[in-house]
């Protein structure tokens, strides 16, 4: 009787053993797959292949716009209808490509001064496949703090927006500056919510909606430097004047 109380002992206590290993065992392989998932996923930098003779391809910068509804009777809106000059002034789309086109161009032209082959590429096309890519998007944080594309219009968003600008090689898999939100309802609107892409090193500038052409020029002024710093920093150096 002593001896199959003993036994039924010693089969529990080795169950109890073997239930309490399991976990630890689990917990072991966890951990040592760990390093092995993380070394795998890991992305190595990749040094843009620029010389002397790369072209610097500019895009025009993405800036979204109201859209206005205009009455051809006149009644509504006379102005926008009247003269280009008030239509420029008071249309958020004649607005917004106003300011696009004036920082492209000036933005070509100081990388042109600096010694540069800088070319801007077609509104509405795609750059070259080789070649330096200077682009970005103008954008605003909503009052959900969530952030958007800038919109110009009346009354639309912020008085300020940011402007994100990236520079990269065209021949080399290029990953996108920001992703727009899921909701198809949305994402293809102006002023649709995105997420800046972490893995896109990208420069920072703030602007205001109704800037001058000056101050326009002036924020453009700014990123064709960091475009030089960045070009010498990969080994282009700028044609001696």
């Amino acid at each position: 009787k002593n001896s199959m109380r003993l036994r039924v002992f010693l089969l529990a206590l080795i169950a109890l053993v073997a239930v309490a290993c399991v976990p630890a065992s689990h917990a072991r392989t966890q951990d040592a797959a760990a390093p092995q998932t993380s070394t795998s996923t890991a992305q190595t930098p990749v040094k843009p292949a620029f010389t002397n003779d790369t072209v610097i391809y500019v895009s025009d910068f993405e800036l979204d716009a109201q859209n206005v509804t205009t009455d051809q009777s006149g009644g509504n809106r006379p102005g926008i209808i009247e003269r280009p000059r008030k239509r420029e002034e008071h249309d958020p789309q004649a607005q917004a490509a106003k300011l696009v086109n004036t920082m492209s161009q000036a933005l070509v032209a100081d990388l042109q001064k600096a010694g540069y082959r800088a070319e801007r590429v077609p509104p509405g096309g795609l750059p070259p496949k080789t070649g330096a890519w200077v682009h970005g998007v103008f954008t605003e944080v909503d009052e959900g703090n969530s952030r958007r594309r800038a919109v110009i219009g009346f009354g639309a968003g912020q008085a300020n927006m940011d402007l994100y600008v990236t520079l990269s090689d065209l021949s080399q898999p290029d990953k996108p500056l920001y992703n727009a939100a899921q909701d198809p309802s949305s994402k293809n609107k102006p002023g649709a919510i995105i997420t800046m892409n972490p893995y896109v090193a990208a420069a920072k500038f703030v602007m205001e909606k109704n800037a001058p052409e000056k101050m326009v020029k002036k924020t453009a002024g700014d990123i064709s430097a960091q475009v030089v710093t960045q070009m010498k920093k990969y080994g282009a150096m700028p044609s001696s004047k």
